[in-house]
């Protein structure tokens, strides 16, 4: 690009794609990103927490964000604390594909009963 560049973000880009971009990206769409965004010299990367985008013309960057980007994470995507990996004694066996979502502030999954 040869000219300095501040992008203004609203999580912890760099953080976020270091903790979690593998999980997500292909390892060459990884590395692409994470060459683009944290190790070139020219680009500066800001942490705002404006939401409307005709708000970055303005030049304030607002107040500092006070949430921890990955914690949101795992709290978002991650399985429910009381999820067991073992199986339980005298029950049918119960499958899932993996899939579940959030509605209303509540995890919702779709199972499967599979008997012997």
């Amino acid at each position: 690009m040869g000219q300095r560049m501040t992008v203004l973000v609203s999580h912890m880009v760099s953080t976020v794609l270091e903790a979690k971009g593998r999980h997500w990206l292909s390892p060459r769409r990884f590395l692409k990103y994470q060459a683009i965004m944290v190790e070139q010299d020219d680009v500066e990367i800001i942490v705002t927490n404006i939401v409307n985008p005709a708000s970055f013309l303005s030049g304030n960057v607002g107040e500092p964000v006070h949430h921890d980007c990955l914690e949101t994470i795992e709290a978002t995507y991650s399985s429910p604390p009381d999820l067991k990996d073992s199986p339980m004694e005298n029950t049918e066996n119960w499958f899932t594909d993996e899939s579940s979502n959030i509605l209303n502030s509540e995890r919702h999954a779709g199972y499967a009963i599979v008997m012997k």
